[in-house]
């Protein structure tokens, strides 16, 4: 994407770039603002929703302890403080003990409104009850009382839930005077006198309010308990006391939740409040935000358009210029539009693209002078080359014909002579500069088997060629040179047995010639001088006629297919030296 938005055109640069700007600022201002309002709202809900609760614990707190107080001060002033502890080892004692039950369940029920049933359970576990209608029977929801539990409270109050509309108070009794246990007092509440507290801040705050008893219990769960309370409630998310930011989320919408808990731990208030209540009012925010955003985009893109317009005008003309100067070299004045930056830049162009023009011609012309005059050099070198042999290669070979003259007059003699007329007629021959890779691979193995039948034994010659190649064109005597100095560099100056090795291949879109050796090798500083010659005056006398050869090969080559073409050396000290020759594809149609 950044690839593309680099090869645009400068006038959508301007446009994208304008749009993208006020796109970006404009989303992260009314991103900003928008999510510090929710966070802002929120903090606010938790505060006012942790105050509201705080005000319910104080109020149910009250409202139970006064229950508490009542049910005990009833239990202390009846007849049931005396009789409820008593024997029953004869039909009075049972008769005085049931009446002042009886009594004291039918006082304490008709106290308060809001007392629905009673139930007593002596020291025995004898349990005895009254309800306040005879439709309706609360203590049914109490036949399986935890007494132990109730008593090891010590006569502290439980609260514990009942049905739909009723919640039990428990509280162990004792007698008075001994401080003994006489039994156990549970008293039905109406669940008004609870959900009353909290039920107008429900409906204010749109949230749902549960209280917990001691033991995690909610004391109205059915009726007024949400089913996003339920799910908080029964994953006991109230245990680690979740953060505003935290939250949680039911049936694909997010909550939070505020809880706080009362003196000695009797009480846990939750309060659950969906986020999208408290985001209502955020909805106006969300429209302004996204019709602020479009008309700003449709202002903001006219903007760009007569900017970018007229900013890129100048650029326009300029580039036309320069685009035709770069086909034909040809430069048509520009007229600039106005006189800021790019309107002097196109009159600088204008100076300039004359004065280039004069110095291409001026550059172009001396080039292809150089270039031809470089070029008669080499050929005037290779017809030179071509036209003598080494005066050290023809005495060592005159020699031994005389010698083996003497010797024997065998076929081998004959051999001999017969290759040298046939090298000193190829050195001579009219036929052109570029050849078939045949006749250079014929030329040379009549010049090896020379070298072989001087040296004998002392020199082996390896061929590896593809016959499929022969008939692409090469450069004419360009493998003569490089075998001769593997030989007279390489071979001669070191003990042993010599390998030269010839071989020909292609790659892709080229041929590839290669003459190694196994000879001393060559050092870094000549084979830089070979590959980056320095004039032939600062040549080593001793070397200059194979040095000359081997780069008058690398020049010629370079100055007829390029200079990604020509020789490349690989050499090691003592252990041989390796000349690549690039050359390109060509075949007798494409020799020219």
């Amino acid at each position: 994407m950044i690839s593309k938005f680099l090869n645009l055109k400068l006038r959508t640069k301007f446009l994208l770039s304008f749009t993208v700007m006020i796109l970006v600022t404009v989303l992260m201002i009314s991103s900003v603002n928008y999510y510090v309002s929710v966070s802002v709202i929120k903090q606010n809900t938790a505060i006012f929703s942790e105050y509201l609760i705080e005000q319910i614990g104080i109020n149910l707190e009250k409202r139970t302890k006064d229950i508490e107080e009542q049910v005990f001060q009833q239990f202390r002033n009846s007849a049931l403080n005396t009789t409820l502890g008593i024997p029953e080892n004869s039909e009075p004692d049972l008769y005085i003990k049931n009446r002042a039950i009886s009594e004291f369940m039918k006082d304490l029920l008709f106290s308060k409104d809001d007392y629905l049933s009673v139930m007593v359970i002596d020291a025995a576990g004898n349990q005895f009850g009254f309800e306040r209608s005879a439709t309706q029977n609360y203590n049914k929801n109490l036949m399986n009382v935890d007494v132990e539990m109730i008593k090891d409270k010590r006569g502290r109050a439980s609260w514990i839930p009942g049905n739909s509309n009723v919640i039990f108070m428990e509280k162990a009794v004792y007698d008075v005077t001994t401080n003994r246990y006489v039994g156990i007092i549970i008293v039905g509440v109406d669940s008004k006198l609870i959900s009353g507290i909290y039920t107008n801040v429900d409906e204010l705050t749109k949230g749902n309010i549960v209280i917990l008893n001691e033991v995690f219990e909610p004391l109205l769960f059915e009726r007024l308990v949400s089913k996003p309370s339920r799910y908080f409630i029964e994953n006991k998310m109230y245990a680690h006391k979740p953060s505003l930011n935290q939250g949680f989320q039911f049936e694909g919408q997010t909550y939070i939740s505020t809880i706080i808990t009362t003196p000695y731990d009797k009480w846990m208030i939750v309060q659950v409040i969906a986020v999208n209540e408290l985001t209502r009012g955020t909805e106006v925010i969300k429209v302004w935000t996204i019709s602020t955003i479009l008309v700003s985009m449709f202002i903001a893109f006219i903007l760009a358009v007569i900017i970018s317009r007229n900013i890129t005008g100048n650029v326009r003309l300029l580039l036309q210029s320069m685009t035709h100067f770069s086909m034909d070299f040809t430069h048509k004045a520009i007229v600039p539009r106005s006189r800021d930056e790019v309107g002097l830049l196109a009159e600088k162009f204008n100076s300039m693209a004359e004065k280039i023009g004069e110095l291409i011609h001026t550059i172009y012309t001396e080039k292809l002078l150089k270039q031809k005059a470089e070029y008669r050099t080499l050929q005037f070198e290779y017809k030179a080359l071509q036209a003598q042999i080494d005066p050290h290669f023809l005495y060592n070979t005159l020699e031994s014909i005389h010698s083996l003259a003497k010797l024997r007059g065998d076929e081998q003699v004959s051999e001999m002579i017969y290759l040298l007329g046939k090298l000193l007629r190829e050195s001579i021959s009219k036929k052109g500069d570029i050849i078939y890779l045949q006749e250079e691979v014929d030329y040379i193995r009549s010049y090896l088997t020379i070298h072989k039948i001087i040296y004998g034994h002392r020199i082996e010659v390896n061929y590896y060629f593809d016959t499929s190649l022969m008939s692409f064109m090469v450069p004419k005597f360009i493998l003569q040179p490089l075998v001769e100095n593997s030989i007279k560099h390489g071979i001669e100056e070191k003990p042993g047995k010599g390998i030269v090795s010839i071989g020909c291949w292609t790659k892709e879109d080229d041929l590839y010639l290669e003459v190694s050796d196994n000879g001393v090798g060559i050092d870094e500083e000549t084979r830089n001088q070979l590959l980056n010659p320095p004039e032939h005056s600062k040549l080593k006398q001793k070397d200059k006629h194979t040095n000359v050869g081997v780069i008058s090969v690398h020049k010629r080559i370079q100055i007829l297919y390029g200079e990604e073409y020509g020789l490349s050396i690989m050499s090691e000290m003592d252990q041989g030296t390796t000349i690549r020759i690039r050359l390109p594809i060509i075949t007798e149609e494409g020799s020219e």
